[in-house]
């Protein structure tokens, strides 16, 4: 059986809603489906591309980085390779010893703090706009790779050039087909910014936030919004009206369509259940197959199991099928779930080198519609696929989810039996020479789990007075109070 790989047009939709409770929140959807979300909210909670005048606290040579204070608690992680200096002639030299313990500097936030980590930062500054990046401390010209017509390239790249100045520059996707005026006066915008930073910049003395960029629905304006959205719905007048206005300034070739709704428009369309269900560890694909997410701190584990699908198909081609729908379906998670580091997948065993290249196929051209960077790396000896994915701003599990009180964080607790078994050991090996009663509290679930004769043996034994009081302990933990003798 031959699978033929085709990308369909989709509708794509923006949709915006306020609420008092939320905020602002902005989902993408293609065909109905939710592919990316964003809330205000989330996006207040992330520093990430903000600009910092940074203290240097300490130099660690082994680790070929420096630890600078940017006044956000935990200290950020300057690597040698974002620290903007002139390489030592020496070549021994690193450019982080360059530096000197207490020199303020300015730093860009690459990375939120993760975990124990603290945010990951860069002294090579970059201001974002829509048609340009401007890089103020390198003269390199870029054009982004995914304008593949090779005149148009040639006219961004010569316009860049004669406008730059010494700056360095990346001309981003949405200035295809942009004249030179247009592009030019955001050039000239950007470098106001950078004015500004600098001016700030000298003034200022301690840690501190020397710029951030714009709020989420300027930021999903100038990243999200281009040619191929076919509409906008906001269910607040308010920000359709400021919608509006800053739409004429995007210069689309294709205006989306923009309409007001009165209703909720996130229930409406089903984007809250959308939402819940993409946190699911399970995702099941058309044909029955299922993909599994297990997710560690820095590194994202997918596994492709064929699910219910076991009849019926050749099982070579039963394989193939759920390893292209997963190809398909996990570009699609990643953006949803917004995970990223290191993402391993499993996929079914292919027996040919031909099938493996199939899926890599398919899985490049769904990421495609990724704007974040993703690397594929290939399929390892073991079968596994490797791939990385930038880390932008925390996934979404971390705004809908909290950390399990019961088993923190591990997905497992201590058998009922084991607390059974330890409760009852503690007790007999106490000194019970005073004590005339023990009481014991625990969960209501573990009271299937004591025999009254190890009870009455443990009593006999020391002398004592159990009583286990079930009231609502935590499934792994109890409580054990001494009363001494003669006490109430």
């Amino acid at each position: 059986m031959v699978f033929i790989v085709t990308s369909k047009t989709s509708l794509k939709r923006v949709v915006v809603s306020k609420d008092e409770i939320d905020g602002l929140k902005i989902a993408l959807l293609e065909d109905e489906q939710l592919v990316e979300v964003y809330f205000e909210s989330a996006d207040e909670e992330s520093i990430a591309s903000s600009i910092y005048l940074g203290r240097v606290e300490n130099i660690v040579p082994n680790l070929q980085a420096a630890f600078v204070n940017i006044g956000e608690g935990k200290n950020a992680f300057l690597r040698e390779k974002d620290v903007c200096l002139s390489k030592p002639r020496n070549g021994k030299t690193l450019k982080v010893e360059m530096l000197k313990p207490k020199q303020k500097i300015l730093v860009q936030v690459k990375k939120d703090a993760i975990g124990l980590k603290g945010p990951q930062v860069t002294s090579y500054i970059s201001i974002p706009g829509r048609y340009l990046v401007l890089m103020p401390y390198v003269a390199n010209i870029g054009i982004s790779r995914k304008i593949t017509d090779q005149g148009e390239r040639k006219r961004l790249f010569e316009i860049a050039k004669s406008i730059s100045k010494g700056y360095g520059l990346v001309v981003r996707t949405a200035a295809e087909g942009v004249d030179a005026q247009k592009i030019n006066e955001e050039l000239q915008h950007l470098k106001r910014i950078w004015e500004e930073i600098q001016k700030k910049f000298r003034r200022a003395r301690k840690p501190q936030l020397i710029y951030e960029d714009h709020g989420l629905l300027e930021y999903i304006l100038r990243e999200k919004i281009d040619d191929s959205v076919d509409e906008i719905i906001i269910d607040d007048e308010k920000v359709y009206n400021e919608l509006l206005g800053m739409i004429k300034l995007l210069n689309l070739k294709r205006q989306p369509m923009i309409r007001l709704s009165k209703i909720d428009i996130f229930k409406e369309l089903n984007i809250e259940k959308q939402i819940l269900d993409s946190l699911s560890r399970t995702v099941k694909l058309p044909s029955g197959g299922v993909l599994y997410f297990d997710p560690a701190e820095a590194l994202l584990v997918i596994d492709v199991n064929t699910g219910s699908n076991t009849s019926g198909v050749d099982s070579e081609d039963l394989i193939l099928k759920t390893n292209i729908e997963s190809a398909k379906e996990i570009p699609r998670q990643l953006r949803l779930r917004n995970e990223s580091g290191v993402i391993v997948i499993d996929f079914i065993d292919m027996k040919s080198e031909s099938e493996r290249q199939l899926v890599i196929h398919v899985l490049e051209e769904e990421l495609k519609k990724d704007k974040i960077k993703t690397t594929i790396g290939g399929f390892t000896h073991f079968g596994l696929l490797e791939m990385t994915r930038k880390r932008v701003s925390p996934p979404l599990r971390e705004f809908y989810k909290v950390r399990c009180p019961v088993c923190l964080g591990e997905g497992t607790i201590v058998s009922p039996r084991r607390i059974a078994s330890s409760v009852l050991k503690e007790i007999s090996t106490m000194d019970s020479k005073d004590i005339g009663e023990v009481e014991v509290h625990l969960h209501p679930s573990m009271k299937m789990y004591f025999q009254d004769d190890a009870v009455r043996s443990v009593e006999r034994s020391k002398n004592v007075k159990v009583r286990l009081i079930f009231d609502g302990q935590t499934n792994n933990r109890y409580d054990i109070k001494y009363k001494k003798r003669g006490k109430i």
